[in-house]
């Protein structure tokens, strides 16, 4: 049994974008230099490389000896960059059949299904990130799905049966403009030729200030790349299941890769952000605090830039600061 690729969105908690008399809130987003090994709390199942600095959190969540997910969530220090893999809290499902309507429990052999119609990785993409977001931002709009065929095709090999899709969205908080992304498969099982078991696997999102959503977009790939099962755990699980770790990681590569594919242009490659070139045509640039040594990607849209306790970035367009305890950033020369 392959893992599932969790994903917790805690956005209630995340801090509010301070607001200055002198400053005006500014899209940006901290570069990730260094990344840290998280491994599963709870039963060790998995690990994956997370951004220092950042909020990270996540688990194995289990729900029976057969039901269980994972998850990872982390959030940048101000709150408004959430970088997140799969969802706990996201059910199993199976299609309607006599007995059982729409909204209804339906157990077997100890598991729970809640009974609805069959959605495709598109239709689901779309319907489950516009709810996670209600949580987050306002003003909530999709911007566009499709449907992913292509990495089916990819997946095949590893005999796994799945239903591909994406969706981006806008919204707003704190009076930035944000971009979301949500990337999953729906997998199923048919059980008779009138009832299909299917659930969401491989679900990766973010949501970042829009100017820099490509960078979000790389440092979700890395940690979709980097999560990998614990092959000790994986035969605890399953006496049947001795190269599920290495399907994983198989299927995690591709996915990622794939995300990359489709975001670079957007400042995904970190190589691409530091060029002058690069900065210009997308609309950002490069600060740092000296104090901390923490680089930002920020919005090319002020004179100067700085930062507060909670990593808040605001921008001014004189060199007076925006208030008390403010830290001015300084450029960082392209490479």
């Amino acid at each position: 049994m392959r893992i599932v690729l969790a994903f917790a969105l805690l956005f209630s908690r995340c801090p509010m974008m301070a607001q200055t008399s002198l400053g005006h809130p500014v899209a940006a987003i901290p570069l990730v230099r260094q990344w840290q090994n998280f491994t599963d709390p709870n039963e060790g199942a998995f690990r994956v490389q997370m951004p220092v600095g950042w909020r990270n959190t996540g688990g194995l969540k289990r729900y029976s000896a057969l039901q269980y997910r994972a998850w990872t969530t982390s959030v940048s220090p101000d709150g408004l960059t959430i970088l997140a893999l799969g969802d706990a809290t996201e059910p199993a499902y199976t299609t309607p059949m006599m007995g059982f309507r729409p909204g209804s429990i339906y157990s077997a052999t100890g598991t729970y299904y809640i009974v609805e119609p069959l959605q495709s990785g598109q239709q689901y993409a779309v319907s489950w990130g516009e709810r996670k977001l209600r949580n987050v931002c306002t003003n909530v709009r999709v911007t566009g799905s499709r449907a992913r065929p292509d990495v089916g095709r990819q997946m095949a090999a590893f005999a796994i049966t799945h239903d591909y899709g994406e969706a981006t969205f806008t919204c707003s908080r704190d009076g930035i403009d944000l971009t979301a992304y949500a990337f999953l498969g729906i997998t199923l099982i048919r059980t008779t030729a009138y009832t299909t078991l299917w659930y969401a696997d491989s679900m990766m999102a973010f949501v970042s200030p829009t100017p820099v959503a490509g960078v979000a977009a790389g440092l979700v790939a890395h940690m979709l790349k980097s999560m990998a099962p614990n092959p000790a755990w994986v035969a605890r699980q399953s006496r049947t299941a001795s190269d599920v770790s290495q399907i994983a990681s198989q299927a995690n590569n591709t996915i990622s890769n794939d995300i990359m594919q489709g975001w670079e242009q957007r400042g995904a490659a970190m190589d691409r952000i530091m060029e002058e070139g690069s900065r210009a045509r997308l609309g950002i640039d490069v600060y740092s605090d000296p104090a901390t040594g923490t680089q930002y990607t920020v919005a090319n849209t002020s004179q100067e830039y700085w930062v507060n306790a909670a990593g808040s970035v605001v921008g001014t367009q004189t060199n007076s600061s925006p208030g008390p305890g403010y830290a001015k950033l300084t450029r960082v020369p392209p490479q």
